[in-house]
């Protein structure tokens, strides 16, 4: 709740019964007036082309109102208009940083203890309250962990493709859309062969490389195959912790990442570091496929410590201890961010079909956020 409000040079002094304090120009004010002149209520957006105000403006009425959820300021002018503030909106809509993300939980194969995350097929595509109750939670261990099953899945394209869509749209890239392949070098890519994979990301040759990664096996009869995830900011805090110079060779050097098949008029090019921080320092993609990297070149001093940080980062995520294996059988469905999680294959003999699709990070991240939204205020309701 507001407990007052006072003009000071230009800006509201806003309180509130807490004791939380904030300073706000009122040029800000009237630029997020919600309003329906200056905020369509359904869309959101505003309906001003440009930002037309002026620097010096000045108020008729500050005032909190009478049961105190909103501020409210009339404006000085011809149109005496008005802007009403809900309390809540503006204590959030003015913090200097953003809402935390949760913190992930960092884990080796130890600290899973054999007890990877996970829902229930049934319950998940429930459609009703319940069923996004699930949603919520598997989303969430995904966000907490980078990884989640869904188990009792149907080995079948089209329950693959229920599950994704119950996240986000299936995203299309130069493999499709959702895809279902075998070892038939369909395209120029290992994932199409029987052989062994090591840990690595998709996409690195993507400027926005895919945020999420599903895999679901329809069909099993060979030796060997074993899936294999590896926490890439677990490897990113190793690294930091025992061997900083070398993480922060990861964090510099950009890595181009390339996809090659010249028959049918590709060749995809990217390039970033590593290991991806954010304006604050804060690491936000981990981006490593040792089959896909171009070649790099440095003066020759240069050269030598990114080949020891590389190495490095190989080494921790070739690690047995810091891997979870599974081998995929029929009906076996994981989803995973392909932003932090590493994921490689042994080899296998005989046949093995896997089907899967890419989801984009900000459409999932959307769709748990309303969820989120929704049990707020089903809560608030109650």
């Amino acid at each position: 709740m507001l407990r007052d409000v006072r003009l000071e040079a230009g800006s509201a002094v806003i309180a509130w019964t807490d004791g939380h304090q904030v300073t706000v120009p009122l040029l800000w004010l009237r630029d997020h007036c919600p309003c329906p002149k200056c905020l369509h209520p359904e869309t959101r957006q505003r309906l001003s082309d440009q930002v037309a105000f002026e620097d010096a403006l000045s108020t008729r009425r500050l005032s909190i109102a009478a049961n105190a959820p909103e501020l409210e300021i009339e404006w000085a002018g011809d149109d005496a208009h008005v802007s009403a503030f809900d309390a809540a909106w503006l204590r959030n809509a003015t913090r200097l940083a953003g809402p935390a993300a949760p913190e992930p939980f960092l884990w080796n194969d130890a600290r899973l203890n054999g007890a990877p995350p996970h829902v229930a097929y049934e319950a998940l595509m429930a459609p009703d309250a319940a069923g996004d109750r699930v949603l919520k939670d598997w989303l969430e261990q995904i966000e907490r962990y980078g990884f989640a099953f869904v188990e009792g899945t149907p080995a079948t394209p089209e329950a693959t493709q229920a599950v994704a869509r119950r996240a986000a749209y299936i995203r299309e890239t130069i493999f499709g859309g959702y895809y279902d392949f075998t070892a038939n070098m369909e395209h120029k890519d290992t994932a199409y062969t029987s052989m062994a994979i090591g840990p690595h990301t998709d996409g690195t040759y993507s400027f926005d490389a895919p945020g999420y990664q599903m895999f679901h096996c329809l069909g099993l009869d060979c030796v060997g195959g074993d899936s294999v995830l590896v926490d890439g900011f677990e490897i990113a805090a190793i690294m930091q912790r025992e061997m900083p110079d070398l993480y922060r060779v990861l964090t510099e050097v950009e890595v181009t990442g390339q996809y090659i098949d010249h028959e049918k008029g590709i060749h995809l090019m990217a390039k970033r570091p590593v290991f991806r921080l954010d304006s604050s320092g804060r690491l936000v993609q981990v981006s490593f496929n040792h089959l896909d990297r171009a070649p790099l070149f440095l003066p020759a001093p240069e050269l030598q410590v990114f080949y020891r940080a590389y190495g490095a980062f190989a080494r921790l995520a070739n690690d047995r201890k810091l891997q979870y294996r599974r081998r995929l059988e029929p009906g076996a469905l994981v989803l995973f961010d392909n932003w932090r999680l590493l994921h490689a294959r042994d080899a296998y003999q005989g046949y093995r079909r896997l089907a899967g699709a890419y989801l984009n990070k900000e459409d999932v991240e959307s769709r748990l956020r309303v969820l989120r939204l929704k049990e707020k205020d089903l809560a608030e309701a109650a």
